[in-house]
């Protein structure tokens, strides 16, 4: 996926480039005329004038129509409760207005010469007669179906009065015998619960009374009992006469609705008709359509007078060779490169670093680096640390602050971090050396004899170990006539002198090699190598990766000498992918060119 991500890319940064040289090749060949804008004004004002007249013809009609749409509903709702006259009298208006409009026409004749001849007027005018014709007729066909209605109504009414008027005296008849019934059971029900209370009150009175409270009530239980059969008979006689009562009652009340429904006249019936109404004429339509059409014929014709003036198609095929030049020219300097300029400077002397005080000692090649060392210091040493790599300590051991690795290159150490080092002191005194805030730095130590020199970037130490009566010594050696220098961007070498102990960081390690028969590098990876080697650029190992942008041109080598090449595992343009661009790559290349 990210292959076809990159293809698709590629082809679309192309295809834009393409599109912006043949849009600057053109842009420069009408400057030079300077008479397409009166072209272009001429072949299309006429015909977009017209275009735009038709288009307000049409948005006024669809104004127009939406305003009748409106009249229409409005009179529908009027015409559902108006009389079967008004009606009459509506209808009678309606069509004498519909007769006059379609008696206004314009002849065929008059109106083809108007299509033709584009009369914006008169196309507007009869667009505007044609809407009020369906408005009347949609009218017209509303009204007569509201007259059918009404007149249909008044009909039901004269049958629902006739109909009516007998239904009430029969409901009136059977009203007035239920009412006597009613009026005649209430009587009795009165007297009923009258009576009903009376014999209540007795038996409540018996039980009250002095016999009931003193005497024995044996002898008088048969007068009891005579008083409560007759207030049982006398209050079920009152609930059977209330309910008849009850029912009497609803049978008046029945024969009243029956009364009020036969009284009820019949609703009149909604009669109207859709009020949609056509929109803007397929004539006018067409003829909007047609003008726009000879626009776009104009603009057609105008474009093949342009193509032809301003020789379009050779500047199609000039641009079209300029995008090949553009994406053949880097391949073609890489063939230069590769066959030319490399073998060039692999013939070119290497660099070598003269130190007259060099006594060609050798450097041992340093352990396999870890993510943490300890450093012991002998009687009379002192270690210089960077804060962030400083992990353990002695707590016995002095500690102060050294605020730049060599004084007499402040610049030096401010640009590579070697300002504000820890410095600690004490015979014996142990520290662990690891890197604090990288989780992909380890460490090494590399031990500088007395006599014994090396070259190394500044960047990649981490601590120092030296002498406290004779501190570390670092001599610069410029190389601005060296095509090699050149090639690398490094025009300055930094050498480091003995003795010293030299605590190396680096992305995934450091590793330190003997050159044996020569090493060949990546640029990015070196981070220095024995003053007595000879160091120089070779062509890169195979052609096509290198043609196809993958690697680059030249490496690093270094040959001729007994000494040790370090090297960095994964640097940190590896790690993080990409070169650093604007302002941080500047600083970069400033820095390699100073050898830091």
């Amino acid at each position: 996926m990210s292959a076809i991500g990159r293809v698709s890319g590629w082809v679309g940064r192309k295809a834009l480039l393409y599109i912006v040289i043949l849009a600057a090749m053109l842009a420069y060949v009408v400057w030079q005329s300077g008479d397409i804008g009166r072209a272009w004004t001429e072949s299309q004002t006429l015909n977009r004038k017209q275009a735009d007249a038709l288009e307000d013809v049409g948005e006024g009609v669809e104004r127009k129509r939406r305003t009748l749409r409106a009249e229409l509903a409005e009179t529908g709702r009027a015409a559902q409760v108006a009389s079967v006259v008004e009606l009459e009298r509506q209808i009678a208006a309606t069509e004498a207005d519909l007769q006059r409009l379609k008696g206004s026409a314009a002849g065929s004749l008059e109106m083809m010469l108007a299509k033709a001849a584009l009369d914006i007027d008169a196309i507007g005018k009869e667009q505007a007669r044609l809407l009020k014709v369906a408005y009347l007729e949609q009218k017209l066909k509303g009204l007569e179906r509201a007259l059918g209605a009404a007149q249909n109504y008044e009909a039901a009414i004269k049958v629902a009065a006739d109909g009516a008027r007998r239904a009430e005296e029969r409901i009136r008849e059977n009203r007035f015998a239920s009412e006597q019934k009613m009026q005649k059971l209430l009587r009795s029900w009165n007297a009923a619960k009258l009576s009903c209370q009376r014999a209540t009150d007795a038996v409540a009175a018996f039980d009250r009374s002095w016999f009931a409270k003193t005497l024995d009530r044996l002898p008088l239980q048969h007068r009891r009992a005579s008083l409560v059969d007759r207030r049982d008979r006398e209050c079920a006689a009152e609930r059977d006469i209330g309910q008849a009562y009850a029912k009497a009652q609803s049978a008046v009340k029945m024969w009243e609705q029956m009364r009020a429904g036969a009284m009820r006249q019949p609703e009149r019936a909604k009669a109207w008709i859709d009020n949609d109404l056509p929109g803007v004429a397929p004539a006018i339509t067409g003829a909007i359509a047609n003008q726009e059409r000879l626009a776009r014929q104009t603009l057609t014709a105008w474009k093949e007078w342009v193509w032809t003036k301003y020789k379009v198609g050779a500047i199609l095929k000039a641009a079209l060779a300029a995008l090949l030049l553009i994406i053949a020219v880097p391949y073609l300097v890489r063939l230069f490169c590769w066959f030319v300029l490399a073998p060039i400077a692999m013939r070119r002397p290497s660099i070598r670093i003269h130190v007259p005080e060099d006594r060609a000692i050798a450097i041992a090649p340093a352990a396999q680096s870890a993510t943490s060392v300890a450093v012991r210091l002998a009687q009379g040493e002192e270690l210089l640390v960077r804060q962030d790599y400083l992990q353990t300590s002695s707590y016995a051991g002095a500690k102060d602050t050294k605020w730049v690795l060599d004084c007499r290159k402040p610049i030096t150490s401010f640009a590579t971090g070697l300002a504000f080092l820890t410095r600690i002191r004490g015979d014996g005194e142990a520290t662990t050396i690891s890197a604090t805030r990288d989780g992909l730095a380890e460490v090494t130590i590399l031990t500088l004899p007395d006599g014994a020199c090396c070259v190394l970037q500044p960047r990649a130490l981490a601590a120092v170990t030296q002498p406290i009566s004779r501190p570390l010594r670092i001599t610069r050696h410029w190389r601005l006539g060296s095509l090699n220098a050149w090639l690398t961007l490094q025009l300055r070498y930094l050498v480091f002198h003995g003795p010293a102990r030299l605590v190396l960081k680096g992305g995934r390690g450091v590793r330190v090699e003997p050159v044996e028969q020569g090493r060949v590098f990546g640029q990015d990876q070196l981070v220095g190598f024995s003053a007595d080697l000879a160091y120089s650029v070779t062509r890169t190992e195979t052609f096509w990766p290198y043609f196809f942008g993958r690697q680059q041109l030249l490496k690093d080598r270094v040959l001729a000498g007994k000494g040790v090449l370090i090297v960095e595992e994964a640097p940190f343009t590896a790690r993080r992918g990409e070169v650093r661009r604007g302002l941080e790559g500047m600083i970069d290349a400033g820095m390699k060119v100073f050898g830091m």
